[in-house]
C-alpha cells in the first residue's frame, strides 16, 4: 500500500478513536458492487482510454456524533474504496484506484425500518494504470459523495445500498505504449453492503 494513503487512514482513524471511550455509538460496514469509470488518458492532447464496467470492495469504521452535537443524525466515518477496471482498447490495460477517506454523513430519521442517508468526503487516492509489464501509480488528493437506503432487519444490523461519486485530481502516470499521460481517476460506483452497529 502506498505509504501516503497508509497514513492517511491511520490519520482518520486516530480522529475517530477520539470520538468516545466506549463502543457505543460505533458501527464498521462491508460493502461492493459494480463500478463505471471513465478514466481520462491523454497523450499528447486527445483523448485515449476509457475502461469497461469493472468493480468496487470497501469497509468502513463510524461514529454516531448524536451526543457529541446539538443535530441529531450526523456521524463521522473513515472509509477505504479500492475499484478495478479494464480499458476498453486493451486486453491487458488495467486501471484501479484505492482511497482513504473521511467522511460526513447525515441520516435520515423515518421512522420506519427503512432510513435515508447521504454525504461527502475527501482524502488520498492512490490511481494505479497498469499494462503487460508496465506499471505505475501515484496518490493525489481527491473527494466523493455518497448516497444510500438501509434497512434494519435485526436489531443491530442494517443491510443497505449506496451511491458513490468518486473524483481525484489526474495523475500523471506511464500509458500503455510508453509516455506519460494525465490519468483522472473519476467513477460511477453502485455498492450493496451490510452495517454492524456496536
Amino acid at each position: 500500500m502506498n505509504v501516503r494513503l497508509l497514513i492517511s487512514t491511520a490519520a482518520v482513524a486516530a480522529l475517530l478513536s477520539t470520538a468516545g471511550a466506549s463502543a457505543q455509538g460505533w458501527y464498521v460496514s462491508v460493502l461492493g458492487g459494480p463500478t463505471l469509470e471513465q478514466p481520462h488518458i491523454t497523450l499528447g492532447g486527445a483523448n485515449g482510454y476509457r475502461s469497461t464496467t469493472g468493480f468496487n470492495a470497501g469497509g468502513r469504521i463510524g461514529y454516531d456524533l448524536d451526543s457529541w452535537v446539538p443535530w441529531q443524525g450526523f456521524s463521522l466515518e473513515g472509509d477505504v474504496f479500492y475499484t478495478q477496471a479494464h480499458l476498453d482498447a486493451s486486453d491487458t490495460a488495467q486501471t484501479s484506484s484505492l482511497s482513504g477517506m473521511g467522511n460526513l454523513i447525515y441520516h435520515v430519521n423515518t421512522g420506519w425500518p427503512v432510513g435515508i442517508y447521504g454525504g461527502a468526503g475527501a482524502g488520498a487516492v492512490s490511481t494505479r494504470l497498469r499494462s503487460g509489464d508496465t506499471e505505475d501509480s501515484s496518490t493525489v488528493f481527491g473527494w466523493q459523495g455518497i448516497g444510500g437506503v438501509d434497512y434494519a432487519f435485526a436489531p443491530d444490523t442494517k443491510l443497505f445500498a449506496e451511491y458513490r461519486y468518486l473524483n481525484a485530481r489526474d495523475a500523471n502516470l506511464v500509458l500503455p505504449g510508453g509516455g506519460f499521460g494525465r490519468v483522472g481517476n473519476t467513477s460511477n460506483n453502485v455498492s450493496v453492503g451490510l452495517k454492524f452497529e456496536m
